[in-house]
């Protein structure tokens, strides 16, 4: 899946999958998570680290709809295109999102939770560049 937009792609799954978790590893150093919102620093379930060495900073955090702004808002600050390496979101013990590899395109993977037609509709409003279908 090529990811023309990161922001608006993660923000978009990140609604998607309200009531879910979502880890993010990388330099999380510019990053100020409420406690509330951390389920973990260690990987858990399927949210499993994708880094062996260096070790990067780790965390899971719950995805509440009224927090999502404030979740994006951190990750915005440490950024996407160098600090965050890999984000992945499940959701109802199914992984939903994983994106490695600072989005590489043939690192972006979606579950069955993500719908082709919201994959369409992303890519018709340039979100997307292309996706498997």
């Amino acid at each position: 899946m090529n990811v023309r937009d990161k922001p608006a792609f993660l923000r978009r799954m990140m609604y998607e999958f309200i009531g879910g978790w979502m880890s993010l590893e990388g330099d999380l150093s510019k990053c100020k998570f409420a406690d509330q919102l951390v389920v973990s620093r260690e990987e858990t379930g399927l949210l499993k680290r994708n880094t062996l060495w260096p070790e990067q900073g780790f965390v899971i955090l719950r995805l509440e709809k009224e927090t999502i702004e404030d979740v994006f808002r951190q990750v915005m600050a440490a950024g996407l295109s160098r600090a965050i390496v890999h984000v992945q979101i499940e959701h109802e013990g199914i992984l939903q999102l994983g994106a490695y590899d600072n989005f590489h395109p043939e690192c972006v993977v979606t579950g069955p939770g993500v719908a082709e037609l919201l994959l369409a509709e992303l890519k018709s409003n340039e979100v997307l560049r292309d996706f498997g279908a």
